[in-house]
């Protein structure tokens, strides 16, 4: 339950950037997400962007939550993203 939820944060996040950018920040998004830290999210996918205290907080507590998750399931989803893009 609680991965499903982080995962559907990320895509209302990931919606919620723009669609004229999405092809390009929606990848990068997730797979720092999954694989980064949550300063290079800051520094990386979200650099353009103005990030408030709010959000800052949510994308933190979502990264906690994929850090959580065991190596293999991780890896599964970089595949699945790979495969996607």
């Amino acid at each position: 339950m609680k991965l499903t939820v982080a995962l559907l944060i990320s895509m209302v996040l990931c919606s919620s950037l723009g669609a004229g950018s999405a092809h390009e920040i929606v990848p990068s998004f997730l797979q720092t997400l999954l694989e980064g830290s949550a300063e290079q999210l800051y520094a990386g996918p979200l650099s353009q962007y103005q990030v408030d205290d709010v959000t800052r907080a949510a994308l933190t507590a979502l990264k906690e939550c994929i850090d959580e998750l065991s190596p293999e399931h991780v890896k599964a989803l970089i595949n699945l993203l790979v495969i996607n893009s």
